[in-house]
């Protein structure tokens, strides 16, 4: 029963249901996007939303008995201010996804405004909240979930790789079309940390606390958000993402180093919010060093006239047996030549119960694949093309 109030207390969270409605705008907008351009959609199904409920529950069981392990505490104050940022940021910042970024910047509100030094503080107190002050080992923990938020992240991109091949139709400087693909998640994990004093006792009787020496702590589920938006217009999207996710690891393996190494070297916390900052300029580093390496590659998803370029698979159509890449291009459909959708589309209706292509891959090989098509598979194979006309 216990159980039960807790995790009722997390789903009065503000920023749990923002962060949900933010989940189901962004995969309503995606879905609406491609039956306007692509007339049906290439994933109707809102996986963003299942993944924020299904993958918010799994990273959120393990990332607490992490978290209960080592016993990291936090401030009950930088709590609040925590996740106020959090709701701010999802409010004016539509298109992003800055976890790092606000949680280190809660971490700097809380060492400007130390709670002992403001009438809120002093008012906590009086109802027996334990304003603790900015100490190393606050900071140490502050790490550690950090290292969290970037470890689930990388696991996300690897998991959900798929995620990011929904085509964006954008005009380049000279009017021809180009694409962009974007993967796009976030999720707010319910966290097992524990806070200092028995304030949730005092106010909720049925709340548990237990003590540590001479020191009571009580168990909240912090509502971590975390996650990325992330885009590429000349790489292929999964090896983007996979590359991505390597390197959002090897920051994650940082963050536990330098919590580890500081508490062996008990450093200030001045010391802490250094190296805090520094995570942060890490993390947005690897997202400019991402950018700026799709910037530099010569390929670019293109319309082109030799033929029609593949944009989008869906699964579980007979693409998935004509083992089509992203950015391959169809030069002959059922041997015809093809330069349009629309030339594709008449081409397979010569052969409504087989289909022979000859495609170019990205590595310029010419190669022939084939199916056949079974009753009720979409008019076009599940292979997503440029229309005729522009958007």
């Amino acid at each position: 029963m216990q159980v039960l109030k807790v995790l009722e207390l997390f789903f009065m969270q503000p920023l749990v249901w923002l962060g949900l409605l933010r989940s189901y705008m962004t995969a309503r907008n995606r879905v609406n996007y491609e039956r306007h351009h692509f007339r049906s959609a290439i994933n109707a199904q809102f996986v963003e939303v299942r993944h924020f409920l299904i993958d918010g529950v799994l990273f959120g069981l393990v990332t607490s008995v992490i978290s209960l392990g080592l016993g990291i505490v936090v401030a009950p104050v930088w709590v609040v201010i925590y996740e106020l940022i959090a709701v701010i940021s999802l409010i004016i910042v539509p298109f992003a996804v800055l976890p790092v970024t606000v949680f280190g910047l809660s971490w700097l509100i809380y060492w400007l405004y130390s709670p002992q030094l403001t009438m809120v503080g002093g008012a906590l107190q009086r109802y027996g909240v334990t304003t603790t002050s900015m100490s190393g080992g606050l900071l140490i923990n502050a790490l550690v979930l950090v290292a969290m938020i970037l470890a689930v992240t990388a696991a996300l991109l690897r998991w959900h790789d798929h995620q990011g091949d929904s085509p964006q139709l954008r005009p380049d400087q000279r009017g021809k079309r180009i694409v962009r693909y974007r993967w796009q998640q976030f999720l707010v994990l319910p966290v097992a940390v524990l806070v200092p004093g028995d304030w949730l006792h005092a106010t909720f009787s049925w709340w548990p606390v237990f003590m540590v020496g001479q020191r009571s702590f009580s168990i909240i589920l912090l509502p971590l958000l975390l996650g990325a938006s992330v885009q590429v217009y000349k790489q292929l999207p999964k090896t983007a993402w996979h590359r991505l996710a390597k390197r959002y690891g090897v920051v994650a393996v940082v963050a536990l180093v330098l919590a580890v190494g500081a508490r062996l070297a008990a450093l200030s916390p001045q010391w802490l919010l250094i190296l805090m900052g520094g995570m942060v300029v890490l993390t947005w580093g690897i997202l400019i060093q991402h950018r700026y390496h799709d910037q530099h590659q010569g390929f670019r998803f293109s319309d082109t006239d030799q033929g029609v370029r593949v944009i989008g698979l869906r699964r579980h159509t007979p693409a998935d047996k004509l083992n089509l890449g992203l950015g391959d291009v169809i030069l002959e459909c059922n041997r015809k030549a093809v330069h349009t959708e629309s030339q594709f589309y008449a081409a397979l209706l010569d052969s409504p119960t087989y289909v022979h292509l000859k495609v170019r891959n990205l590595q310029q090989e010419l190669i022939i694949t084939e199916t056949a098509i079974y009753n009720g598979a979409p008019h076009e194979l599940g292979i997503v093309l440029f229309t005729d006309q522009e958007d």
